[in-house]
């Protein structure tokens, strides 16, 4: 008999991811009283919203309600302050895990587990016992398109059969908490390293999946057998069970096997299995699983999330089947460690399709630091021009470079007969926005200049190291390519942003959707003219500042405490210990699509951290009139002022610099910004991974793999509490780069 839910009040921290995002929606459908959050909004917090929840975007204390049980994943860091609150209710929270096996325990459960398949073999499932009127629940770790009440592609649902489907996750061993009627292993093989240590205890950990279930569909070949316990084993292979012929819309031997596999399972729970079999006929396949995406100059272009190299050969065998007279495998490798651990084995992979073109490695949680140094998409491109047999291999580090590339080769031979050709992106990272972009030319019209790369991670751009990917990104050596590239930004509708060193700036977690510019070559470089100097907009204002004083020349001192660029330095009016750049500046030189001009300082409209220049346009050059003075002295004032430095402000940490400007309010009563916050005990705060300095409050460092989510719900909590204490609405001196969602509270 079902369990009560009605007088269930659940609280999910991350409510906006996939897996958890599909438990709140059954939850709420079951009658508990759902609440939640979670960092930036998304498409899967919209439907949140469609369905009458209400998640709170940001993590505050505030939002967990009183008597609520928390629900987490293991993505939740121990700092979230609501997961933090909630322990010291004395509240224990509960793994998303844990929850999924109470619910699979509401019905007799089929649980779906194995390296390759479980989420096609689960969807597979679901959609025949549909079919045959079982109306079962069901949990899947993709969204299928017609599974939704209303037709839409959903991940999740609770039907009024006695039965539950759900998708069992090695990956984290959350599918040991599951308790099945009958187990499904699709296979075993090597994947999450981090998690098991051996090929030997990954066997252990099925095997204590399986073993207790009442029926276990192994693989025919009996290489799985040893999982089952004292149940009845089922085999299935591509051929067997159910009729001699299947007739799926979704191409490949893997997906006849996974479609025998769920056959099998129905079977084994007492359906019909020539009826699931033809019910298998319309089964529309999973979203990133060998979709198609639409088509080009009459080359079919289809995506696919394989990330391991029996996936990637899986799927580049299963367009084969389709018979197209050329097939154009496009990869994109996901994380360092799985690319240096199978590089070899993706080329022999890769080398299934005709023609090949390998981008650079997607990192999502990973930097090619340490072992991982050196690691990129090139190994895997070699290893594949070494197996192909001669056909083609690009390497194209970029998906811009990649998408000019592709669209001008499909574009060559406008005239093939629709399918003859077939394209593919493969990978679990965006790869597949290079397909959206090349179908129908969508996005390709104006292929970017040289400079511009696509999809760069801006998180190792920046001093505090948070933040997403630029969708573009460009580093102009010249004035020439800067005009190029801001000229091609607006003719594309994109937005420009500035990168600079990297201080003084917050990425977006979601990113920047536009054109990120980061200035280098000579747009970097400074020389001496005189009394003159002569500074690229990308130019380390410190290291102007300290050649200029070698160079006899003073004006300049304060730069050097200020780590930010010549060209940041301009726009945000630089000013530190008595200096001021405008005192200096003779004229700088501004580019925009159009070209560039100069202006002198009147013209820059200079306020206290201000000045008038606006979106698309970049500071290329910049000459400052300095006085000569003996260089001995200014040395001197150098080292006074690093000192002074050292002695107010954090050094060694991850932090772009001052985070709120010092007030003007006369309710401020002279004090600065890190008094103010001292005042109001912010000193060491943390949230999530990001804490207000203990050697200066005004300073924000990333302690513990922080976001930008929890950066700015930290300095919405500091903002908060000295405008209880004083009145003062401290202002952010951190530029923003991308769409950010200001947290609760930060509107005082």
């Amino acid at each position: 008999m079902a369990s009560d839910w009605s007088g269930r009040r659940l609280h999910f921290i991350g409510i906006g991811g996939a897996g958890m995002s599909g438990l709140a929606l059954v939850c709420a459908r079951l009658g508990a009283t759902v609440t939640g959050s979670d960092r930036a909004d998304s498409s899967y917090m919209e439907r949140l919203r469609a369905a009458g929840l209400e998640p709170a975007v940001g993590h505050d204390a505030a939002n967990l309600p009183v008597g609520a049980e928390v629900v987490v994943s293991t993505a939740i860091a121990a700092e979230n302050p609501e997961l933090a609150l909630a322990r010291e209710r004395g509240v224990e929270p509960i793994h998303r895990g844990a929850l999924l096996a109470e619910l699979c325990a509401e019905k007799r459960l089929i649980a779906i587990a194995g390296t390759h398949g479980k989420t096609t073999t689960t969807s597979m499932a679901v959609w025949a016992l549909r079919a045959l009127g079982a109306d079962p629940a069901f949990f899947v770790g993709g969204e299928v398109p017609g599974l939704g009440s209303g037709g839409e592609a959903v991940n999740a649902g609770w039907g009024e059969g006695a039965w539950v489907v759900a998708e069992a996750d090695e990956s984290d061993a959350s599918f040991l908490a599951l308790a099945p009627e009958i187990a499904v292993v699709t296979n075993v093989e090597m994947d999450h390293h981090a998690r098991w240590g051996s090929l030997a205890e990954l066997h252990r950990a099925f095997a204590e999946f399986a073993g207790p279930a009442s029926t276990a569909v192994l693989p025919a070949d009996g290489s799985l057998d040893q999982l089952a316990g004292g149940g009845e084993i089922v085999g299935f292979d591509a051929d067997v069970p159910g009729p001699p012929e299947l007739g799926l819309a979704v191409p490949g031997r893997h997906n006849r096997a996974n479609a025998r596999a769920a056959i099998a399972a129905i079977g084994a729970a007492g359906f019909d299995r020539d009826a699931a079999a033809a019910a298998l006929a319309g089964f529309p396949g999973v979203r990133r699983r060998l979709e198609l995406k639409g088509s080009r100059a009459g080359t079919r272009i289809y995506d696919d999330y394989a990330h391991h190299p029996t996936e990637v050969r899986a799927a580049l065998s299963a367009l084969r089947e389709l018979d197209p007279e050329r097939l154009i495998a496009v990869f994109q490798p996901h994380l360092y460690s799985r690319t240096k651990a199978f590089g070899e084995e993706f080329g022999a992979a890769l080398a299934l399709a005709d023609e090949v073109v390998v981008l650079d490695v997607y990192p999502a949680r990973e930097e090619p630091v340490g072992e991982l140094a050196g690691v990129s998409g090139l190994q895997v491109a070699q290893a594949t021009a070494e197996r192909n047999g001669g056909g083609p291999v690009a390497w194209l580090p970029s998906a811009a470079s990649a998408t000019a590339y592709l669209a001008q080769r499909l574009d060559r031979e406008p005239g093939r007969a629709e399918g003859d050709q077939v394209l593919v992106t493969v990978g679990a990272g965006d790869v597949f926005r290079l397909g959206e972009a090349l179908v129908d030319g969508d996005g390709v019209s104006a292929p970017p200049p040289a400079e511009v790369r696509r999809d760069v991670p801006l998180a190792p751009l920046t001093k505090i190291r948070t933040g997403g990917a630029a969708d573009w990104l460009a580093a102009p050596a010249d004035q020439e390519a800067l005009v190029a590239a801001l000229r091609w930004a607006q003719e594309e509708g994109l937005a420009v942003g500035l990168v600079g060193s990297g201080s003084n700036l917050l990425v977006a977690d979601d990113g920047f959707h536009g054109l990120a510019i980061k200035l280098d070559g000579g747009l970097a470089a400074f020389e001496r003219e005189g009394e003159r100097v002569l500074a690229g907009g990308g130019a380390r204002l410190p290291s102007v500042a300290a050649k200029t004083a070698g160079w006899g020349l003073s004006g300049l001192e304060f730069g050097v405490n200020i780590p930010g660029t010549v060209g940041g330095s301009v726009r945000m009016n630089a000013n530190a210990y008595g200096g001021q750049l405008a005192q200096v500046l003779e004229w700088v030189e501004v580019c925009t699509g159009a070209g560039s001009e100069r202006r002198d300082p009147g013209q820059l409209g200079f306020a206290y951290r201000h000045s008038n220049l606006g979106e698309g346009e970049v500071v290329s050059r910049a000459c400052f009139r300095l006085r000569p003075q003996d260089p001995a002295e200014i040395r001197a004032t150098l080292a006074t002022m690093r000192a002074r430095r050292r002695e107010d402000q954090p050094s060694g940490i991850k932090t772009f610099g001052s985070t709120f400007k010092n007030p003007e309010d006369e309710r401020a009563e002279g004090r600065s910004a890190g008094q103010l916050l001292d005042a109001a005990g912010c000193r060491g705060l943390a949230q999530g991974g990001a804490r207000f300095s203990e050697k200066h409050a005004n300073f924000v460092e990333n302690f513990d793999g922080a976001t930008t989510a929890d950066v700015l719900e930290l300095m919405a909590v500091g903002r908060r509490r000295v405008h209880e204490r004083t009145g003062v609405e401290l202002e952010p001196e951190v530029q923003v780069l991308g769409e950010v969602r200001w947290p609760a509270g930060w509107e005082l």
